[in-house]
């Protein structure tokens, strides 16, 4: 886009709204007819996919898109884990896409696969090395799917454009729960360690000791925690109890190891049962174990997995995300120190983009959409989103290339921003996400279509293709995008065939639910404690201990401090991450932009922050030069013209055709007190007390923060000088700064007759962040009275004006202020 730089403010030229549509007929009107076109594109694009492998590839995992070519496990060389991991021998994509057939209402083509599974019982009997997590999303998670599907669904009134649906339904006796069964008992083994750590990989024939020792000393976190949820499935429709019994002790076992700031590393040897790295983020390595915490809570209505959640919550708020407060467009969760919290890398994966969606799930909408925000403006600049994208550098430079934006350059069509883009499309209505949907189709069917599928990238700098199209290709990403499309619930999925179903996606977009009557009891037709495992040296019976799961849940932080005197007899204390988590926003985009969702409008044509990302990140966001310079090639999806003019067209609010003035004061960090003891730390919300009303000459107001003791404290700082945009967009005047500072320090080392100030003498603090909860424009930091804190010198570092303003080393901060229960100050 084109930015120019007047009177300090950074303006998008109106020139820059004509882009080009894309290629469909309906020039982004998302009418009826438009959105039932958009369905049939996608299907289209799925059967030219789908058709591509079973043509080419069936019955190998996969097909080469380029080249035409059936693709498999490597059985010449067991040492490439990338490409073994995830393909047995297996006919992978069939067992990845029954639930996507069904869903696409292919039913010839699932008839077809049913057959071909009902005469291939014994398809999991191969001499391949795989990865448990891998199979225990994609092909158990595909097999529990169908079976669900093609059991419990058919069960009361099926309107008749299913009927052929019914049909199949009728035919089926159940075979694919003796599939997944069948896998679940060669992946077990793995989980029977003496530590309750499994081992990543097994032979599917051999089991765990065929497979060399090199290949299981790297284990993950998501790797090892996620099967929890299939897993638990499994032993709920079998009467079987060892899958949920190994995986839950897993799931636990790594949750009672979390670290003093309630974070998990990415990384375990579960040999010699210790940490490999010191790192955590909420991508790669670790991503499925928040997700399936608050997946696995839902499905099986467990209140332990939803507290898992929770904290993790509160501790990623407080020590990873960057941005998401009421002024910032942004929210990007980095990665960090497990022991101290510090940023670690300057990139964020793309595995990440999952991360708003699962903030819609659960219920964190206005967080979703700036979370979303940013890789909506990754997705414009390369029409896709590198494996690793760098937001920022440490060490700047002069200029920047796209070499220094892209730390990973591959792109294999993965679906987690498209995913994300449903979730906030159903949780919003907003039409600018049915955009970006109608852009990625309409890359999907020309810049990213193949001969024999679809292919992503390989190098995203030099634009090189890449002959492989993975199973999710077409389990999530086309799934997401057709869901997307269906805004009238027509699809079977939205039908009211799954109404009452209590329905989640499982990471790899496989409709997933369960209720007791669908419960299978022990002893019966597949359970029992008389289960033998082929895998294991001895055929003795099964015994199950019965065992309290170590649930070590850190529950929200209760107020330990009595209300003091004047105000706070009004108000009470709330624990801000709690109320965050019990509460979902129901129209997040009115707390964000006053909008009132008129008729035929984006509600981000109505939010001043849109564009401020791309300053935020303009060295960064630097597009190949294959691509083109600029964005008026079409890519940048929320300046499409067409789109722009009929969306804008009935708005009855002002409208943001530009950047807010890029903040240019400084931002940074504080560590007060020990880190580790920072859960400790009571940090509060100020809430009006019911039907109650306060004096005028108040001065607390509702959502005040309280923080009692300045110990344990992670606090982000803004430095206002004089001359600075401010990060709500203010310019910071020299009036300004003196009428924040104290009567007792408004008049030291300050220069008014030139009204500039001398270095860092006449600047002003203020608290963006403390421990995770930001504080809101013109709201109040309360502290109890504390002792002066002073160094060698005896010069105060930390002290106290005379109303009550708190002074770091000589600077005021000007919402940081000492509660005394009589109004006056004390000597201390």
């Amino acid at each position: 886009m084109l930015l120019n730089i007047l009177n300090g403010t950074f303006l998008i030229f109106i020139v820059s709204l004509l882009t080009l549509g894309s290629c469909s007929p309906y020039n982004s009107s998302f009418t009826a007819a438009h959105l039932q076109y958009l369905k049939a594109e996608t299907k289209l694009v799925f059967k030219h996919a789908w058709g591509s492998y079973i043509t080419y590839g069936f019955p190998a995992d996969e097909v080469r898109p380029l080249t035409c070519e059936p693709y498999g496990p490597d059985f010449n060389n067991i040492n490439d884990m990338i490409r073994n991991d995830a393909m047995g021998n297996i006919s992978l994509t069939v067992l990845d896409n029954l639930d996507t057939l069904i869903i696409m209402e292919e039913w010839d083509e699932l008839e077809n696969m049913l057959e071909y599974l009902r005469n291939t019982p014994d398809i999991f009997n191969q001499d391949t090395i795989v990865q448990v997590f891998e199979l225990s999303i994609r092909s158990l998670g595909g097999l529990l799917s169908a079976h669900l599907l093609l059991t419990d669904v058919t069960n009361s009134y099926v309107p008749a454009k299913f009927d052929k649906f019914k049909q199949v339904c009728d035919g089926y006796d159940g075979f694919l729960l003796d599939l997944a069964y069948d896998l679940g008992k060669r992946l077990i083994p793995t989980y029977k360690t003496s530590n309750n750590i499994p081992v990543p990989r097994v032979n599917l024939a051999k089991g765990v000791k065929d497979v060399p020792p090199k290949f299981q000393r790297d284990a993950c976190t998501a790797g090892a925690t996620t099967p929890v949820l299939e897993f638990t499935l499994l032993s709920r429709l079998t009467g079987d109890p060892q899958f949920e019994h190994y995986t839950q002790l897993t799931f636990w076992k790594f949750w009672s190891s979390k670290l003093v700031l309630n974070l998990l590393p990415m990384t375990i040897d579960p040999i010699a049962y210790k940490w490999k790295d010191s790192l955590t983020g909420i991508g790669a390595s670790v991503d499925s174990f928040y997700e399936y915490s608050a997946k696995a809570a839902i499905i099986f209505n467990d209140k332990y997995m939803w507290s898992v959640f929770k904290t993790s919550y509160k501790a990623l708020l407080t020590h990873l995300a960057i941005g998401g407060g009421a002024g910032d467009a942004t929210m990007i969760f980095t990665n960090v120190g497990v022991y101290d919290g510090v940023v670690t890398s300057e990139w964020i994966d793309l595995l990440g983009a999952f991360w708003a969606g699962l903030q819609v799930l659960t219920g964190q909408v206005s967080d979703a959409i700036r979370t979303h925000l940013v890789y909506l403006k990754i997705w414009d600049t390369y029409d896709l989103i590198p494996e690793r994208w760098i937001y920022s550098h440490f060490q700047k430079k002069k200029s920047y290339t796209v070499t220094d934006a892209i730390n990973l350059e591959w792109y294999p069509l993965r679906p987690e921003f498209i995913e994300s883009t449903y979730y906030l499309y159903r949780a919003t209505k907003d039409p600018m996400y049915l955009k970006i949907g109608e852009r990625v189709l309409d890359l999907l069917n020309t810049r990213y279509r193949a001969k024999c599928g679809l292919s992503g990238v390989q190098d995203i700098r030099t634009g090189k293709r890449q002959n492989r199209m993975e199973t999710f290709v077409l389990g999530e990403t086309l799934k997401y995008l057709y869901l997307l499309f269906d805004t009238q619930d027509e699809s079977f999925l939205h039908s009211s065939l799954m109404n009452n179903k209590n329905w989640i996606f499982s990471t790899e977009a496989h409709p997933l639910w369960y209720h007791k009557k669908l419960k299978k009891e022990r002893g019966g037709e597949k359970g029992g404690n008389s289960i033998t495992d082929p895998l294991h040296d001895t055929q003795e019976p099964l015994v199950y201990p019965k065992v309290n799961f170590l649930r070590n849940i850190t529950l929200p932080l209760v107020a330990t401090y009595q209300n003091i005197g004047g105000d706070m007899k009004y108000f009470e204390k709330k624990d801000p991450f709690a109320a965050k988590l019990d509460i979902c926003e129901a129209d997040a985009f009115k707390s964000m932009t006053n909008s009132t969702n008129s008729f035929m409008s984006s509600n981000y044509y109505e939010w001043d922050q849109l564009f401020s990302p791309d300053f935020k990140y303009i060295n960064t966001l630097k597009r190949p030069t294959y691509l083109g310079r600029t964005s008026l090639d079409g890519s940048s999806i929320e300046l499409t013209k067409s789109f722009y003019d009929k969306f804008t067209l009935f708005s009855k609010h002002q409208l943001y055709l530009q950047c807010p003035q890029p903040q240019t004061s400084e931002v940074y960090e504080v560590f007060l007190g020990d880190i580790k003891e920072l859960n400790t730390v009571e940090v509060s919300k100020l809430k009006l007390k019911k039907d109650t009303t306060l004096p005028k000459s108040s001065i607390v107001l509702d959502e005040d923060v309280w923080v009692p003791e300045l110990t344990a404290l992670r606090i982000t700082f803004e430095k206002l000088r004089v001359g600075n945009i401010d990060s709500q967009g203010n310019r910071v005047s020299y009036k300004y700064i003196q009428s924040t500072r104290p009567d007792d320090f408004s008049n030291k080392k300050v220069s008014p007759k030139n009204k500039r100030p001398n270095k860092d003498i006449d600047v002003v603090l203020r608290i963006i962040k403390v421990n995770g909860v930001h504080v809101g424009k013109g709201l109040v930091v309360w502290t109890l009275p504390f002792m002066i804190q002073r160094d060698d010198a005896r010069e105060a570092v930390v002290d106290v004006a005379s109303d009550g303003r708190v002074v770091l080393e000589g600077i005021p901060v000007e919402n940081l202020v000492v509660w005394y229960s009589d109004n006056k100050a004390s000597e201390y």
